[in-house]
């Protein structure tokens, strides 16, 4: 599907604000290395080899401002920059979405730094699926069976016909997003989806490669060692 709007553009937020918490790391995941270089590097080389995007802002943690510009300085380009975070993951949209104008036919893409094997075929495929649907996100199925607990027993089985993992990039088009700046929230949402959906609006999926892997324990980042050869031979 071709744009339906000449004039748009393409704006990424990546979110690299996180401390390492659960890593168990005194070194904050996005700085950790596989294939020798830092996750968040990989993840911006990703979006910076797509070429079609306008403007990345890196959203950082206030402790990690200094080295994530040493260490990403060198890799942005134009209009690129990094700003400080919020409190909470949707603060940090906020914060990133302050460093951008955005217009009603552009289109908004929000990912995890610490998501580093995106295809750029399926960022083609979801800015196709923004335009029509105005909110999208990649999302994996399961082959596993699905249950619910309770107080640690098996409650209820789930149709996985209709279960999804969510991943990202999470977007959203313009004018969507100025209705959703609008609004008041109860309660803070914990990703863009989950903002649009407390204002009634659903997001459209977009099926997500298989190794669209977010690295958030050090058992992961041994994983993304292992995937990144796999990877290549998909991209």
């Amino acid at each position: 599907m071709k744009s339906l709007f000449l004039s748009e553009k393409i704006y990424v937020l990546i979110l690299a604000g996180g401390t390492g918490t659960r890593m168990g790391s005194e070194i904050p995941k996005q700085f950790l290395e596989f294939s020798n270089e830092p996750v968040l590097i990989h993840t911006l080389k990703k979006f910076q080899s797509w070429k079609k995007q306008k403007q990345i802002v890196l959203v950082s943690h206030s402790e990690s401002i200094s080295k994530t510009e040493s260490i990403c300085g060198p890799f942005l380009e134009n209009q690129d920059c990094i700003v400080e975070g919020g409190e909470t993951r949707h603060g940090s949209m906020l914060r990133g979405l302050s460093a951008l104008t955005i217009q009603s036919e552009d289109i908004l893409l929000i990912h995890d730094a610490a998501r580093p094997f995106v295809l750029l075929k399926e960022l083609d495929l979801l800015c196709e699926s923004i335009r029509e649907n105005g909110i999208s996100t990649l999302a994996s199925r399961t082959s596993e069976t699905v249950l619910e607990e309770s107080n640690g027993k098996t409650s209820s089985f789930l149709d996985r016909e209709h279960i999804w993992f969510m991943k990202t990039p999470q977007g959203i088009r313009g004018d969507i997003l100025k209705e959703l700046l609008t609004l008041p929230t109860d309660t803070i949402p914990t990703d863009l989806c989950s903002w649009a959906l407390t204002a009634g609006k659903k997001s459209s999926i977009v099926e997500s490669n298989p190794f669209n892997l977010k690295i958030t324990r050090k058992e992961d980042l041994e994983l993304a060692e292992l995937y990144s050869s796999l990877f290549q031979k998909i991209s």
